[in-house]
């Protein structure tokens, strides 16, 4: 019987005049009619490669298609082709090579880890990684097929890409290029053994989060709401998802009598930064100021205005919140501005709710009065500084582990960073914006031990010596009797803070770190020599060189949907580790991970997608698979970022995007251990339907199975228990799917409909050592199933 998903692609193709590959043998007048070139020469003022129609070599039809590099090239045609997600392909093309070489190995490592292509292959792109890639050529041979068998992710479109030369050189001749649907499956059987694959168990720390200073990410999770605190020039963002409306606009405006009043941003003697707001307003009895809208108030709760001012004219400064024609609280006199910067503060008590309210300061002249460093937190600050409804999300996720720095690390000096936060100074992130500077090495820590994670931060190595990154460990981890202990204590810190996990440097691959960040481990372990070390980027030269200087190696994962790179990856890693780590048990910290650290603009919408969810959740079945190896796991980011953020907040609101929900359900593994499967499906593991992992608790009462259905179709799977001392008595069903059962993976939560994919929880009605399951299309299932006679 013809599966739902191939009756569906021979019903669009029967009843279609355009073939699903356009011009699939070079046949048309313009011979690349439908193929989009990519043609990058990686030698300097290099003879580009040159793509023709040639009519006197050919394996079909009239002509084929020969690109020719005679200098080191990527020279490759694509097109973009929209299938069923979910569905099963064969991607064939007749090829011909002549005097192919590999081209550079190491450069091409650097992108395919440990298996570099050669050339002449197809190669599937997607949004969310390679998902198919044929073996490839060398040398001269005669005409072939390559092929390559792939499923399709969300969002269902794929780059069908021709590679002709990949950093090498020499002729290529492809032909005949065709896509084939294979039918799927819609049962399995599946036996699940009462064996650890694994020495150690998951560890909670594969839950990882990560923060990091970037843009919007930090003001979308604390509960300071002003903007522009110091009236500093904000530059634009480097990179962008809604261009719109990335960058929030709230700007500071003049209000009151305007008309008399005179403004400017004053660089001579300002309080915080490079300028503060000047008002002159001559008038007597004349009130100006200036205002800024945007602010969430609760009724019932009193809002901390902070400021600071000066003037001449000794004037009196008031503040007040309002909302709709009326004054929600307020106002409140704020004191007399003397003529030196002193700081000033009021609380505002809320009278109703508003998620667009106006916050205005302003003076009665005459006079001059200067303002800087401005900002307003609610009493129901958790820390008296973050989102209580954001850590509530954070604490429900149970993260094992939350890593501070990322890509601002490197240009980022945290000692600007501690201390009042008045005195520290907004700066511009790596990606643009101004950050305000409100949380630092100490806000972060008690935020990690507020939720119960453990805190992990990454120091910075570019321009710094050991002994900077010693002087941070001192001041998370030394007693009061140490400089920089000390100094913590002075900030109202005296207990250290234990921090464990440390990172030196981010995404640094330089011959220069290999052979200097043996001197920082050392004196970041002279400073505390219980912590764990964690690898930049990882490579076989730096575990040659400092390979044991570390706890941890730290590769990045971005493209998680091409799931045999990344397993590859850690194969190769432990091959290294077994080779170059001299003895020393090193594992694995995956510190950032996502489905594309790119795919800027509006593809990266995909990271909000319920289909996003079901890509994270098989990687996490990867990351269990590898607990022996894979201690910690990062996902970026936690928040905001582009649309990559497991939480959106704005105003008063906040919702959780799916794969918050596929993440806070994986969870519920720390500390069961991954058991052996054997199934009944022919297909490579990563094409199988559904992806399964299943693993037991130490004491064997409860065994949870996970299962990724990434197609339309529900396959009904009966699963058999091989050597388990007790039988299946019930238990829990866990369901992350789409409410509306809309059968595409593009639906997304939103502000209106925070809760349509989410997770539906319902009593398990499975007992024995065999019984049948249908695991429904678009959906993670967990099945929490309780053990016993």
């Amino acid at each position: 019987m013809l599966s739902l998903v191939l009756a569906l692609i021979l019903s669009v193709t029967a009843n279609s005049n355009k073939p699903l590959v356009q011009n699939p043998g070079f046949e048309s007048s313009s011979f690349l009619s439908g193929w989009e070139i990519e043609a990058h020469s990686e030698k300097q003022n290099g003879r580009a490669p040159t793509f023709l129609a040639d009519r006197n070599d050919r394996k079909e039809g009239g002509q084929s298609l020969v690109i020719e590099a005679p200098d080191p090239s990527r020279a490759a045609v694509s097109q973009k082709i929209f299938l069923p997600v979910g569905s099963l392909w064969q991607a064939k093309a007749w090829v011909k090579t002549e005097g192919l070489s590999s081209g550079d190995q190491t450069r091409a490592d650097e992108f395919f880890r440990d298996q570099p292509p050669t050339g002449a292959f197809i190669d599937i792109e997607t949004l969310a990684g390679n998902v198919g890639t044929s073996a490839g050529s060398l040398g001269t041979t005669p005409w072939h097929e390559e092929a390559t068998t792939f499923r399709v992710p969300s969002p269902g479109f794929i780059n069908l890409t021709l590679v002709g030369t990949y950093l090498g050189t020499g002729k290529v001749w492809f032909d005949g290029v065709r896509l084939e649907p294979l039918p799927t499956a819609t049962r399995e059987d599946v036996r699940i053994f009462a064996e650890h694959t694994t020495k150690r168990p998951i560890d909670a720390m594969q839950q990882g989060q990560f923060i990091e200073i970037l843009c919007n990410l930090i003001p979308s999770i604390i509960a300071q709401q002003v903007v522009s605190t110091s009236f500093e020039e904000a530059p634009p963002y480097n990179v962008a998802y809604k261009k719109e409306i990335d960058e929030p606009y709230r700007p500071w405006y003049p209000d009151g009598a305007v008309e008399v009043a005179q403004y400017s941003l004053d660089t001579t003697n300002p309080f915080n930064g490079g300028r503060s707001e000047r008002i002159e307003l001559p008038v007597e009895h004349a009130r100006a100021g200036i205002s800024q809208d945007g602010f969430y108030l609760k009724e019932g709760v009193s809002y901390k205005l902070r400021l600071h001012m000066r003037s001449e004219g000794n004037v009196r400064v008031r503040a007040s919140l309002h909302s709709g024609g009326r004054v929600i609280a307020g106002p409140v006199l704020l004191g007399r501005a003397a003529d030196k910067w002193t700081a000033a503060e009021a609380d505002l008590r809320a009278t109703r709710t508003s998620d667009n309210a106006t916050l205005t300061i302003d003076f009665e002249g005459p006079g001059t009065l200067w303002l800087d460093r401005v900002y307003l937190i609610g009493s129901d600050a958790v820390l008296g500084l973050w989102r209580p409804d954001v850590v509530a999300a954070l604490k429900a996720m149970h993260p094992g582990v939350i890593r501070f720095g990322g890509s601002t690390v490197e240009n980022y000096e945290w000692r600007d960073g501690i201390g009042p936060w008045d005195q520290r100074q907004p700066f511009t992130t790596v990606w643009g914006g101004l950050e305000e500077n409100f949380v630092g090495d100490d806000e972060f820590i008690q935020l990690c031990q507020h939720v119960g994670a453990e805190p992990l931060i990454c120091v910075r190595w570019k321009n710094r010596n050991p002994e900077d990154a010693a002087a941070e460990v001192e001041y998370c981890n030394g007693s009061v009797e140490t400089r920089w202990g000390k100094l913590r204590a002075h900030n109202g810190h005296p207990q250290p803070y234990g921090v464990k996990y440390w990172q030196i440097g981010n995404e640094v691959d330089a011959p220069e770190y290999n052979t200097s960040v043996r001197a920082f481990a050392e004196a970041m372990k002279r400073a505390d020599p219980t912590i764990k070390l964690i690898s930049s980027f990882p490579t076989k030269g730096l575990l040659a060189a400092a390979g044991t200087a570390f706890d941890y190696l730290a590769p990045h994962h971005y493209e998680i949907g091409d799931l045999t790179a990344e397993d590859r990856d850690f194969t190769r890693l432990q091959d290294w580790i077994a080779h170059e780590g001299g003895g020393k048990d090193i594992r694995v910290a995956v510190t950032e991970w996502n489905t594309t650290g790119g795919a800027w603009g509006l593809p990266r919408g995909i990271l909000q997608t319920l289909g996003n969810a079901l890509s994270v959740s098989r990687y996490l079945n990867l990351l269990q698979r590898n607990a022996d190896l894979v201690e910690i796991a990062n996902r970026s980011n936690f928040a905001d970022s582009f649309g990559s953020g497991f939480v959106l907040s704005g105003p008063g609101w906040i919702y959780k995007s799916p794969a918050y929900y596929a993440q806070q359900l994986y969870a519920r593994a720390a500390g069961t251990y991954p058991l052996r499967m054997e199934r009944s499906s022919p297909l490579a593991w990563q094409l199988r339907e559904p992806d399964l992992s299943a693993s037991l608790r130490s004491d064997g009462k409860t065994l949870l199975i996970y299962a990724v259905n990434s197609t339309l179709e529900a396959v009904s799977t009966t699963i058999h228990l091989d050597g388990f001392r007790a039988s299946v008595r019930g238990g829990t069903v866990h369901t992350l799917d789409d409410r509306e059962h809309a059968m595409t993976s593009e639906v997304m939560n939103s502000r209106d409909d925070p809760g349509r994919i989410s997770l539906r929880t319902r009593q398990a009605e499975i007992s024995g050592s065999q019984f049948n399951f249908s695991f429904q299309p678009l959906t993670v299932t967990l099945l929490e199933l309780t053990l016993g006679k």
